[in-house]
């Protein structure tokens, strides 16, 4: 694949079925209890916000499951919910946290569970990914090599946390693979 291709990404209905599920027992577990205890407040108020946060849940899965992300030399697309695109001359930070358990961040990061979220800030823009998405690599990749051209300075956990995945932000690491962009 030369730099000069479009590689289309997508999250996996695979990978959210499980944020489908929490969402949708979530809400429906909640909506019963404010349904069967209208007159006391405190259910309401408290099983309430927990029923709006588990549906915001389901709505943010729903945006995942639509959403299509394009990958050139020129920078990133993502088409879903609507349309955000940001060049790549236009980057101006990039961050790359991992979220996961204590003991995850303690130096075993990825060996099941926890997340890798990429931010991308440029132009007025805000472009959020996370690690689920098929070619999350690849997004890191470019989002690297783009922090270099610009000459962005990396705070030292995007640095380290881009090479756990195997992107070295300070020299020419070659593109990833296909299959390999695929996974972590």
């Amino acid at each position: 694949m030369s730099d000069l291709d479009t590689a289309f990404y997508r999250y996996p209905p695979r990978a959210l079925v499980g944020d489908y599920v929490r969402s949708g027992v979530g809400t429906t577990f909640g909506l019963l209890i404010v349904i069967s205890n209208p007159a006391n407040p405190w259910i309401v108020g408290i099983f309430g916000g927990l029923t709006l946060a588990f549906a915001l849940f389901g709505l943010r899965t729903i945006r995942q499951h639509v959403t299509e992300v394009a990958v050139t030399s020129n920078g990133v697309f993502v088409r879903g919910l609507g349309r955000r695109e940001l060049a790549w001359h236009a980057l101006e930070q990039v961050r790359l946290r991992f979220y996961g358990t204590r003991r995850q961040a303690r130096g075993e990061k990825m060996s099941g569970g926890g997340f890798l979220e990429l931010t991308l800030l440029g132009a007025g823009k805000k472009l959020k990914f996370d690690s689920n998405l098929l070619g999350f690599k690849d997004v890191a990749w470019h989002a690297a090599r783009a922090a270099r051209e610009n000459q962005i300075s990396l705070d030292p956990t995007t640095a380290g946390n881009l090479l756990d995945i195997g992107v070295d932000a300070d020299s020419d690491t070659p593109r990833p693979r296909p299959q390999d962009a695929l996974q972590l």
